[in-house]
């Protein structure tokens, strides 16, 4: 996910099935996002299906506007969440 992170994802999380062979990938967006936001997380997706080992029969993306302050609905695996701290804003 280096260098593909924009300012307003506030969340990315995974889940994988149990035999390894279905993966799901959530992105939350803080609003809408942009034609260039989705373009970076579907260079993450990318990338991460050329590095996994496995043959998936089976990958959905799903690309979410979560304005803050709504809490995230992350899926079982979280790689990245925003620090919205208020000390940070």
């Amino acid at each position: 996910m280096l260098g593909e992170i924009p300012p307003r994802l506030r969340s990315v999380s995974f889940d994988l099935s149990p035999d390894g062979e279905e993966l799901k990938a959530r992105f939350e967006f803080d609003g809408d996002p942009t034609d260039d936001e989705l373009e970076c997380a579907s260079v993450v997706m990318t990338n991460i299906l050329v590095d996994y080992s496995q043959n998936h029969r089976k990958y959905d993306e799903e690309f979410i506007s979560l304005p803050y302050p709504k809490k995230p609905s992350f899926l079982r695996l979280i790689a990245f969440y925003r620090n919205e701290d208020k000390w940070t804003s």
